[in-house]
């Protein structure tokens, strides 16, 4: 009994990572109504990296992670822009986004490009 449960339970563990859903690729979208943004990401073992693209420029991202649906990035700062946060939420091809700056939260929504 105790072989079969543990050999379910692995099957179930196999299954959620192979369905589990990938960041990997480009994604586009608008941020808090006014910031058009694309988004290029790298996922490799949970560890995500990329690069936002913007009207004043390309911003690396590096250090963010993904735990099932869920992407954060950990308080960056890129040329003199402190961001305290980035979280996102997958559905399927599109990513509901939080991005903490100064204080404020601004929300959007990208999708993946195809």
């Amino acid at each position: 009994m105790k072989k079969g449960a543990l050999l379910l339970l692995g099957i179930l563990l196999i299954a959620a990572v192979c369905f589990a859903e990938s960041v990997s690729g480009r994604w586009s979208g608008t941020i808090a109504g006014l910031y058009d943004i694309t988004v290029n990401m790298k996922e490799d073992n949970g560890k995500i990296t990329g690069t936002v693209s913007t009207e004043i420029g390309d911003i690396p991202l590096t250090n963010g992670i993904i735990t099932g649906s869920d992407i954060t990035f950990k308080p960056f700062s890129y040329n003199g822009i402190a961001v305290s946060y980035i979280k996102g939420k997958l559905e399927g091809d599109k990513m509901d986004v939080t991005v903490g700056f100064q204080g404020t939260n601004f929300q959007g929504t990208l999708k993946r490009v195809k």
